[in-house]
């Protein structure tokens, strides 16, 4: 699954698979029960290649940290968002030791272990990385060159001199 398809909806709980995007909205499923709905695009939504973790280095993408959960875990469900704030604190920080708690919030490591748990029940595991845009950039930019060679160079049209008006005054 790739991770750019799940989206987390600001005021829905759980995570939601995107099926159709139009300029208007996102049609999505949500992971929880299978319902289909529309998100308009005022909506703020998340996609889950886009979100970080702090660490007391660099920040760590979502989607390394969900892959080294599913690894640890070898396929299993971690711990219930529902349980013991040291319960949670302990697993993540078995995971990912270098997590600034300064900066994640309880509230966020819950989140984090929900969206694994639910995940790993809809079979979302590996998640596969995101294409990066340097690649596919760099993919076009001979097609765009090739293109620019078979077309010649447009020339700017000559500009005519204004028509001068005349100030001869009409004798009386």
């Amino acid at each position: 699954m790739k991770i750019t398809d799940i989206l987390a909806v600001a005021g829905k709980p759980g995570l939601y698979q995107v099926l159709a995007s139009g300029s208007a909205s996102i049609v999505v499923e949500s992971m929880v029960d299978g319902k289909r709905s529309s998100v308009p695009g005022t909506a703020r939504v998340s996609n889950l290649a886009d979100i970080t973790m702090y660490t007391h280095d660099d920040d760590v993408p979502l989607l390394d940290i969900l892959n080294r959960m599913h690894d640890a875990q070898k396929g299993a469900e971690g711990p219930s968002h529902k349980d013991a704030a040291q319960t949670i604190r302990d697993f993540v920080d078995g995971i990912v030791p270098e997590l600034d708690h300064d900066r994640v919030y309880h509230s966020d490591l819950k989140k984090l272990v929900q969206w694994y748990n639910l995940l790993v029940s809809k079979g979302g595991f590996p998640l596969e990385a995101p294409e990066k845009p340097e690649e596919t950039a760099a993919e076009e930019a001979p097609k765009k060159e090739a293109k620019a060679e078979k077309k010649p160079a447009k020339k700017a049209a000559a500009k005519k001199p204004a028509a001068k008006k005349s100030t001869k005054k009409k004798e009386a």
